[in-house]
């Protein structure tokens, strides 16, 4: 994230990326995938059926010569198509079904000026299974920056209407869902940087429980060494549920972030959790969160990242709420100088536990995955991908277990 100083902004080497709750268009997405395919909040579940390897983005310089501007406003449209074949999923709890999936997205993204962004792109899905209903989804985002008096604001927001098929419900699952996101950073001294954040998180299931999150996090930063720095930072959060018990929570954080001979970058951050439950007999639950990732460029095209977290959530069920314990990894390969190769693997558990009895645990699911992928560019704004992907949810509440295996091409094309 950039700091300002003396009405300039300057670098931070160590600051993470301002807070963006936006879609980011499948040409912007990142090269590799340590995470498995999720929505921009953990809070709005994960989707059953898995995405491709990101596609690359278009070659250096292709995009800011384009005549497509009017004034400081510059657009540039892109679409994509993805089709994925996949078996053993569930359109409700204990039925299986084999199903191509095939999502067309155009989209627009303006610029506005160089510190603004608004991106919109529907989805048009299509399932050949019975067992599914074809869809027509929304994602609108806007983020962006600005500077003043020695401070950085940054603002983002994303909405999002969906109708994915989810593994917590087993099901297709309609939902709205809004992400909000406004930081402030000033430099307290060369060496001291104060993060302030404010959150919102709703969440409209059909179907479902509502969510409606609100939460700050603020942190004070120490740059010990040019590429060392710790900070320490508390949250305090509320979350009210419709219908279901509501609840508050206040963390207290450490963080840690670095690089090593600029090959190995680290952040790790955790700390411990209180949580009270409103209107419940449940006392005050007190649980640790961890949310660590590490990244090594073994050479100057292979690269190699994992990662862990542990985190408290809200569910998609009355009077529930989940602890999510992650771990995974992945490898990130160039091959003959244009073609990406991705591989990533890793292992979530998830525990639904009752916000009206202590310690009463309703559901348990163990869900290893597994992907693989090649992408490549062509014609210089073009892009397209072939993956795999096997999945597999061990549920200790019957009919939510599932074992899938997917495989799937995407094609994107960005001006």
């Amino acid at each position: 994230m950039a700091r300002s100083g003396t009405g300039h902004d300057r670098a931070h080497p160590l600051s993470p990326p301002s807070f963006d709750t936006s879609y980011v268009p499948p040409y912007e997405r990142p090269t590799t995938q340590p995470l498995p395919p999720r929505s921009p909040n953990p809070e709005f579940g994960t989707e059953a059926f898995g995405a491709g390897p990101a596609l690359p983005p278009p070659a250096t310089g292709t995009r800011e010569a384009l005549p497509l501007s009017w004034g400081i406003i510059t657009f540039h449209p892109h679409v994509s198509y993805q089709m994925v074949y996949g078996t053993g999923l569930l359109s409700g709890p204990g039925r299986e079904e084999n199903s191509f999936q095939h999502t067309l997205s155009p989209g627009m993204t303006f610029n506005l000026g160089p510190r603004w962004r608004l991106d919109y792109t529907p989805s048009l899905k299509f399932y050949s299974s019975e067992g599914y209903e074809d869809t027509l989804d929304h994602a609108v985002s806007l983020n962006g920056s600005a500077v003043s008096a020695g401070w950085l604001f940054t603002l983002g927001h994303a909405y999002r209407s969906s109708s994915d098929p989810l593994i917590e419900t087993a099901r297709q699952t309609s939902q709205d869902t809004h992400s909000t996101g406004l930081g402030a950073n000033r430099s307290l001294t060369d060496t001291t940087t104060l993060e302030l954040g404010l959150a919102q998180s709703l969440r409209f299931a059909e179907d479902y429980t509502d969510s409606h999150a609100w939460s700050t996090t603020d942190w004070l930063d120490r740059q010990l060494r040019p590429n060392f720095a710790v900070a320490v930072g508390i949250n305090a959060a509320y979350q009210l549920l419709d219908p279901g018990t509501d609840m508050t929570s206040e963390r207290l954080l450490g963080r840690v972030r670095g690089r090593a001979l600029n090959k190995l970058g680290y952040s790790v951050e955790g700390g411990v959790e209180f949580r009270q439950f409103l209107d419940s007999d449940a006392p005050m639950k007190v649980s640790p969160t961890v949310n660590g990732s590490l990244s090594y460029q073994v050479f100057e095209p292979t690269t190699i990242a994992a990662f862990a977290s542990h985190d408290i959530g809200t569910s998609y069920y009355t009077d529930q709420f989940t602890e999510t314990t992650r771990v995974g990894g992945s490898l990130s390969q160039r091959l003959l100088g244009k073609i990406h190769l991705s591989v990533s693997g890793g292992y979530s558990f998830m525990k639904y536990s009752s916000t009206l009895v202590s310690d009463t645990v309703v559901r348990e699911d163990e869900t290893p995955y597994f992907q693989s992928g090649l992408s490549t560019r062509f014609l210089r704004r073009g892009s397209v991908s072939v993956f795999y992907r096997w999945s597999q949810n061990d549920s200790g509440l019957a009919g939510y277990s599932y074992d899938s295996n997917q495989i799937g091409f995407q094609l994107g094309y960005a001006l």
